[in-house]
């Protein structure tokens, strides 16, 4: 990951502040993973949102069919 000075302060700018925490975070978590690993876990958190999505969608239409 580029790494770069921030021309911003966290006061100056809270969103572009938090924004930078949250990268400069993964950065750390995923400085010793190779790219696939990295995608595969990507992968699998994106299957688990959509299942965890789709099942509440699924009861919804159930509940409201009641």
């Amino acid at each position: 990951m580029e790494t770069y000075n921030n021309s911003y302060t966290q006061q100056e700018d809270l969103l572009l502040w938090e924004l930078h925490e949250i990268r400069h975070s993964l950065h750390i978590q995923r400085q010793h993973q190779t790219l696939e690993e990295i995608n595969q876990q990507t992968l699998h958190k994106y299957a688990m949102w959509q299942q965890e999505r789709e099942h509440r969608q699924t009861t919804k239409l159930h509940n409201h069919a009641k």
